[in-house]
């Protein structure tokens, strides 16, 4: 038994050095040339490292750093909330599918940044315009994930909630949900990474505050190593996220007794 043991936390440690790999090549590649080059577009190292110190940490994080995670948050889980609820009853209701269907796929057709315009014009630059434009961005794909997941349910389990008399909301959360919950956490993880990015670039657009906008600002002032930075914030932010989404899935795959 401690010889199995020994031996599966040695493939785990092999394959996170594994995966990490690939990551530590490129950062050491990105040292020695920013360290060689003597160019002023790609700042050493240490450089970014200080940038990012004075940038993002202390005052800079309030400032900037939470009204963007802010945006997000607020953004994103009203997305996914409304795109789940919605997309369960075109799921369900095949008049209602087949009357949004063209709409949905047109939606889907279209980049969300390229909505950005549209969204100026009705709300304006500021908070709402980024948290509208992040909650159009996640509705969308949610909708449509969650729209298929829900279409094929097991015939034979609505079937059986049929026999059992189990009707309404009770439906619903006991077999509609648990049953798409799965494909649902999976697109969510998706919209996820889409909203970081709607987030960035809506910032960029007016804006005087957030991570976007202070990327854009050291870019137009030629502050290179701030640029970076904020680069490396948003890529940092981007698996941190990432990471919990992946543990709370695990967890809700737990739950239902589906952890393989």
């Amino acid at each position: 038994m401690e010889t199995m043991e020994n031996t599966s936390a040695v493939a785990s440690i092999r394959n996170n050095f594994s995966s990490w790999l690939l990551t530590l090549v490129l950062f050491l590649a990105y040292w020695i040339y920013a360290h060689l080059a003597n160019n002023s577009i790609f700042p050493a190292v240490p450089d970014i490292a200080r940038a990012f110190q004075n940038t993002w940490i202390g005052s800079g994080f309030a400032t900037n750093v939470l009204p963007s995670l802010s945006n997000l948050a607020f953004g994103y889980l009203l997305g996914m909330g409304g795109g789940v609820l919605l997309g369960s009853l075109i799921g369900r209701v095949s008049i209602i599918r087949n009357i949004t269907s063209p709409v949905i796929s047109f939606l889907l057709t279209i980049p969300p940044i390229a909505m950005i315009p549209i969204f100026l014009l009705i709300f304006g630059v500021g908070q709402q315009m980024q948290t509208a434009i992040i909650t159009f961005a996640t509705l969308t794909y949610m909708l449509l994930a969650t729209a298929a997941a829900v279409e094929r349910i097991e015939p034979t389990l609505m079937a059986t909630a049929k026999i059992y008399k189990i009707d309404g909301l009770r439906r619903f959360f006991q077999i509609i949900l648990p049953y798409a919950l799965p494909r649902i956490l999976a697109a969510a993880r998706v919209s996820l990474a889409t909203a970081i990015l709607v987030m960035v670039v809506s910032e960029m657009v007016g804006a005087s505050r957030g991570i976007g906008a202070q990327i854009l600002i050291a870019q137009q002032s030629f502050a290179y190593a701030d640029m970076w930075s904020g680069l490396v914030l948003v890529g940092i932010l981007g698996v941190g996220l990432n990471f919990i989404f992946a543990a709370v899935e695990k967890k809700v795959e737990k739950f239902l007794g589906r952890t393989k």
